[in-house]
């Protein structure tokens, strides 16, 4: 049997370039197409995969360009609020998709992007989410699978990642998403993943965001939001994400249920951290914490993320080759995406609880 290769085009190459890079090499896949609006950017990209070994592969200036070449899938890693708009176009031009998150920027986007994908069910559609791959996250995880935390009750997550106050500058350009990007709308880092390990889902948010001194001058959103959500089968979820304050950067976990409790340390950064557990199922821990040894993976952790970027991509490719379902496909990907937009409806009602619909 012929061994099937995967086309690759790659449009958004400020983080697309370098999670595509992990690619280089590999014999199920290869890289035949780059596209950036930045022609330096698009200059530096040609060059460092020249460098590094990738031959006869095409630059364009757009998406729409791209689309028209011979590739079989495309990853999207343009701006925020083009996610939606992009992978639509991808997916009407018979391109398989993985989408950066979160993949939609709107509610009305969210109807447009599912049936987009139920209207090409010969394509695959994946969500970009890496921090499902991390492996302490595929730990607890399996932990909850096998009954070792009972019913959760509760389960919560930090997201901080903050300039150094030296380094902060005006937004290039001045328009840029970032600048009016309310900082709970991009909760999927931390949402995710608790929504993955509990298989669960929002039904309902309150949500308020500080309004003290700007850490950030430049910015015109929210820089830090502190979302409680309720969940279908009655648990609760804290998310605080924080862009605007002096606190470096992290991820934060935990979880609480009825026979036992786990959470990372905030002590270390968390490539660097264990998990703590008090387990019914272990002796003495009802007082004292057990260490879980398991940290970030470190498999082609180039650019960062613990090296989940080469295995989510690699994910994406082989669910094509297989045909099989993506890991992370657009009901998940809508999950993990639309309660952040809840969250700001109710952080613009000064905390009001805002339902979220089971279908979205």
């Amino acid at each position: 049997m012929e061994k099937k290769i995967v086309k690759l085009g790659v449009v958004g190459l400020k983080r697309g370039a370098y999670v595509a890079w992990t690619l280089i090499g590999d014999d199920n896949v290869v890289i035949r197409a780059v596209a950036d609006s930045d022609p330096e950017t698009l200059r530096l990209c040609k060059e460092d995969y020249e460098k590094n070994g990738v031959k006869d592969f095409l630059c364009f200036d757009s998406i729409e360009e791209l689309l028209k070449s011979d590739v079989d899938a495309v990853y999207i890693a343009t701006d925020k609020p083009l996610h939606t708009k992009h992978a639509i176009m991808a997916l009407e031009a018979g391109k398989h998709v993985l989408s950066e998150i979160p993949v939609v920027e709107t509610l009305e986007e969210a109807k447009l992007l599912r049936d987009a994908v139920k209207a090409h069910p010969e394509l695959k559609y994946m969500a970009a989410e890496n921090c499902f791959y991390w492996e302490f996250i595929q730990e607890w995880k399996r932990m909850h699978e096998a009954g070792r935390f009972g019913d959760i009750l509760y389960a919560e997550s930090e997201y901080l990642h903050a300039t150094k106050p030296e380094e902060i500058k005006p937004y290039s350009p001045e328009n840029h998403w970032r600048r009016y990007n309310p900082a709970i709308s991009y909760l999927t880092h931390n949402l995710g993943p608790l929504l993955y390990i509990m298989d669960d889902y929002c039904v309902s948010v309150s949500c308020m965001a500080p309004k003290v001194t700007k850490y950030n001058p430049y910015s015109d959103k929210d820089e830090n939001g502190i979302a409680i959500f309720r969940t279908a089968k009655g648990a609760v979820i804290r998310i605080f994400i924080g862009f605007g304050m002096y606190v470096g950067y992290d991820h934060n976990f935990a979880l609480y249920g009825t026979r036992g409790s786990i959470l990372t340390d905030k002590t270390k950064p968390l490539e660097e951290a264990h998990s703590f557990a008090k387990l019914s199922d272990t002796p003495d821990t009802f007082e004292k914490y057990i260490e879980i040894p398991v940290k970030l993976s470190k498999t082609n952790d180039v650019y960062g993320h613990g090296g989940v970027d080469a295995i989510m991509i690699r994910d994406f490719i082989k669910c094509i080759i297989d045909d099989t379902e993506p890991p992370i496909d657009v009901d998940m990907g809508l999950r993990i995406s639309l309660p952040g937009i809840y969250a700001n409806m109710s952080a613009n009602q000064n905390g009001e609880l805002v339902q979220i619909p089971e279908r979205y």
